[in-house]
């Protein structure tokens, strides 16, 4: 199975000099690995074997046959040692500054991806099944995002960087990654969006690596949003033949009033669309990167205040 990792999503995307894997990704890699293993892992307590899968994970992506081929290291070791040790230009293992930066923010991204399945799986969702979601087990949730929190603080003060949802991506600004980005991502960890949270998530990809379509990506977001709500509302027909209608199930619901109606209608009549399907002798033109960046920050504030709603 393949996992996504950052140095393949960044391969071309971004290139790491030797001034910045010492002084700058290093210092975040040593600070990542003591949030996670010095605040993190004393309260989630995760076995060895967590940490073997994970390694096994990244040594496959890199085509390697083990990240470590020192006897007696535990999983959780190896793991530590590999996202933390300094970079050193004599160090065949670590290649260049580029490859060291990417395969250890690679480590970083799946440490903490993996963690979060983890938490939702085998405590929040144990605790679920077992009808036992008691102080512990949302304590050990809040530790967590805690930790994330100081996590996308010290990321965003030295670089572009964001964690949300397993996934490191380039956040445009700090004060968009606070008041829209982070509570997007908060909202769809709840798996009912899990659609929505993978649509959006190709929307920040193709944004970094600049496609013209990105945007479009967002607006799939925004429509599967509407959507689902219109289905766990009971307003679904079946004779839906596009978002408008499912928009107009939802205004006859009273779930939203007549103007952000036609706002929400305006978002696919007028930009998505024309993008979607063949120009003809009269193609749309191109939205350019800034422009992009505010129409999925607009999908993911629309989302963000329809899904609150439910």
């Amino acid at each position: 199975m393949i996992t996504d990792i950052f140095a393949r999503r960044y391969d071309e995307v971004l290139k790491f000099d030797l001034d910045t894997a010492q002084n700058g990704i290093g210092p975040i890699l040593i600070q990542a690995n003591q949030i996670f293993f010095d605040d993190v892992q004393p309260v989630l307590c995760l076995p060895d074997s967590f940490f073997q899968k994970l390694n096994q994970k990244i040594a496959r992506e890199l085509g390697l046959s083990a990240l470590s081929d020192y006897p007696g290291s535990t999983q959780q070791q190896i793991c530590s040692s590999f996202m933390a040790t300094p970079y050193d230009e004599f160090d065949k293992k670590h290649r260049n500054p580029d490859y060291y930066c990417k395969t250890r923010l690679s480590m970083l991204e799946l440490l903490f991806r993996e963690a979060e399945t983890h938490v939702q799986t085998h405590v929040l969702g144990l605790a679920a099944a077992l009808s036992r979601k008691n102080a512990a087990n949302i304590a050990v949730k809040k530790k967590l995002d805690q930790a994330i929190q100081e996590l996308n603080v010290r990321l965003q003060y030295h670089f572009r960087f964001v964690y949300n949802n397993g996934f490191l991506h380039l956040a445009d600004d700090q004060l968009s990654a606070q008041r829209i980005a982070a509570p997007f991502w908060e909202i769809v960890t709840n798996p009912k969006w899990a659609t929505v949270d993978q649509e959006m998530k190709e929307a920040f990809d193709r944004l970094d690596h600049r496609h013209d379509d990105a945007f479009t990506h967002a607006t799939d977001a925004l429509e599967s949003t509407i959507k689902i709500i219109s289905d766990d509302k009971g307003w679904t027909t079946g004779n839906e033949r596009g978002a408008a209608n499912y928009i107009d199930n939802l205004r006859g619901g009273r779930f939203i009033e007549v103007w952000e109606c036609d706002a929400l209608k305006a978002i696919f009549a007028k930009l998505r669309n024309p993008h979607r399907h063949g120009g003809g002798s009269n193609p749309a033109d191109p939205l350019s990167n800034v422009q992009q960046t505010w129409a999925i920050e607009s999908c993911m504030s629309w989302i963000k205040s329809l899904a609150r709603r439910m």
